[in-house]
């Protein structure tokens, strides 16, 4: 198998498992307490396009809004 194949494979694993702590790592580590969330689909470019694993517009209590 090769190496490229190979890290695909865990990188969907590694998506899909973020979605599922995702909110509290934002909580716990960035000190943003989530009041609504939207997921935003999109595409990086480069020289070579990359797909963030997530990104999110976050509107925490306080009415402040962050792109993570």
């Amino acid at each position: 198998m090769s190496t490229k194949k190979e890290g695909n494979q865990y990188d969907k694993i590694f998506k899909e498992n973020l979605e599922s702590v995702t909110l509290a790592l934002i909580e716990k580590v960035l000190h943003i307490q989530v009041a609504s969330y939207e997921k935003i689909n999109a595409d990086l470019q480069r020289t070579v396009e990359r797909k963030p694993d997530q990104l999110l517009k976050v509107t925490n209590k306080e009415g402040k809004t962050f792109l993570l």
